[in-house]
């Protein structure tokens, strides 16, 4: 999907328009590929504190979502958000809104298609055993919660997830402590 295209999927005309949480699933989870030069482009022209709180608003979203004891995976996920939010919250610069959209892009590759997560029924009887990215992963938890089943869920192979190094501002750890 080019610019043009992810403009039409996400139903604005020009990137500022770019301030609903619905727009950020749809990116995350488009069962399309998107091309990275197309989120380069409305990122850049995206308000970037608007950006910074729907990544925070999506990645609460999503780990709401987790089953109560998927501690290893909830810290992952918390460390890929601030990595992100922090990217966006400091770009000033070209290179910097590349490297946003970069990890950006990474981080929804690995979410709806690389992640692994082997989902078992709670009751070995029932069912077997099935492999979904995290993005089903998570989807299979909330349908659980609404229709009473359960399942176990094994995050071992999606935990693979490297964080590049970044430091973030001062400012940044102070602000994520006090949401805390």
């Amino acid at each position: 999907m080019n610019y043009k295209e992810l403009l039409v999927y996400l139903g604005i005309d020009s990137p500022e328009e770019f301030k609903y949480f619905e727009m950020m699933a749809d990116i995350i989870e488009s069962e399309e590929d998107i091309e990275l030069e197309a989120i380069y482009q409305v990122f850049t022209d995206a308000d970037k504190e608007e950006l910074s709180k729907l990544l925070d608003d999506y990645f609460e979203e999503i780990t709401n979502a987790l089953p109560d004891d998927s501690d290893s995976m909830f810290s992952l996920l918390d460390q890929i958000r601030l990595f992100l939010i922090g990217l966006i919250d400091n770009a000033e610069s070209d290179s910097d809104y590349r490297r946003f959209a970069d990890e950006f892009n990474r981080f929804r590759i690995w979410y709806s298609y690389d992640s692994q997560v082997e989902i078992l029924p709670d009751d070995e009887d029932e069912g077997f055993e099935d492999v979904q990215c995290l993005r089903d992963a998570i989807t299979t938890a909330r349908v659980d919660r609404l229709n009473g089943k359960s399942h176990r869920y094994n995050y071992n192979q999606a935990l693979d997830y490297e964080i590049d190094s970044y430091t973030m501002s001062f400012a940044n750890l102070m602000a994520a402590e006090d949401e805390e």
